[in-house]
């Protein structure tokens, strides 16, 4: 089958893309298609003023390097601007999208540990080992605390959550519970979760919550289009509280976890994206919440209060 027969494939059952645009990909993916290329491409990331020392840099011969240049100029990604070959705007956005699936190689195991995970728990100690290192993230404290849910008897009580609205609907269901106490320590602003919370907190349920504060406004800004005004108004409300501070901060967060009661605890295996979703796991267990309470007190004291006003200056604006 050829390039036009393939392309109107799969414009015509799938992408519902042009035939020039798939002959497009098909001359791009041949541009990178070799290391030499690939090597270029990603050294033209500050420009080349000397062709000479580029060659040098890159080892390669004054043919190989010319003629892998021209295909990339050919394709777009890179022009000669005042002596200085550099990317195009077009390369700049490959060149990005290059890094991101460098990343997602480099954690080509973690990745296929995440579909092992969604299949079955039944891990070998070496794969259990790579999750306590994934959550963990050097903090020898988290280690101790995951070395008891995973290399014990505990490892039964566990319970896989495979998707975001699994977690949700599990989280919002053992908050319905609570009877005492709840820390939250997450990346999400989710409304099923904020209105859990604020129903808990009329009962005179303690609860503490620190919020990643990594895009927290612009979180905040998408968190507006769902919300209902009851909600917003009872947010606004708990949030101009005197002792909202003694509550509620923003932090450095490795990872989203919750502990109700001191017993039942929810925490995730953070994913590759900044706020994308993985697996979460949840299990009840008294000396396993005990530990990831300690935990949370530490990113407590290490969280900032100063920045809840700015929420609050936020969740204002919705009554405008």
């Amino acid at each position: 089958m050829d390039v036009s027969q393939t392309s109107e494939h799969i414009a015509q059952d799938s992408l519902d893309v042009s035939m020039d645009t798939f002959s497009n990909m098909v001359q791009i993916l041949n541009a990178l298609g070799n290391d030499d290329s690939l090597a270029i491409f990603m050294y033209t990331v500050n420009g080349i003023k000397s062709s000479k020392q580029a060659i040098f840099d890159l080892g390669l011969t004054q043919k190989r390097f010319y003629s892998r240049l021209k295909d990339l100029i050919d394709v777009g990604f890179i022009e000669k601007d005042s002596g200085t070959y550099r990317h195009t705007s077009l390369g700049t956005i490959f060149y990005k999208m290059g890094l991101s699936l460098m990343s997602i190689l480099e954690n080509k195991e973690r990745i296929t540990l995440l579909d092992q995970l969604k299949q079955t728990m039944s891990l070998s100690s070496s794969d259990l080992d790579t999750i306590k290192s994934m959550v963990s993230q050097g903090s020898s404290d988290i280690s101790g605390v995951l070395d008891l849910v995973f290399f014990s008897n505990k490892k039964e009580k566990i319970e896989m959550l495979p998707t975001y609205d699994k977690l949700v609907e599990k989280l919002v269901t053992e908050m319905s519970g609570v009877k005492r106490t709840i820390l939250l320590a997450s990346r999400y602003v989710d409304n099923r979760v904020i209105d859990s919370l604020l129903k808990v907190a009329n009962k005179g349920v303690e609860f503490k919550v620190i919020m990643a504060k990594h895009d927290l406004e612009d979180k905040m800004n998408k968190l507006q289009m769902i919300l209902s005004p009851k909600l917003v108004m009872s947010m606004i409300e708990y949030f101009s509280s005197p002792d909202i501070d003694d509550r509620m901060r923003d932090g450095d967060i490795p990872f989203s976890f919750c502990i109700i009661d001191d017993t039942h605890c929810f925490f995730e295996l953070p994913s590759l994206g900044e706020s994308s979703f993985s697996i979460a796991f949840f299990l009840s267990d008294k000396d396993i919440g005990t530990r990831f309470s300690a935990y949370y007190d530490a990113l407590w004291e290490m969280s900032e209060k100063k920045s809840m006003p700015k929420l609050f200056q936020q969740l204002s604006k919705f009554r405008q």
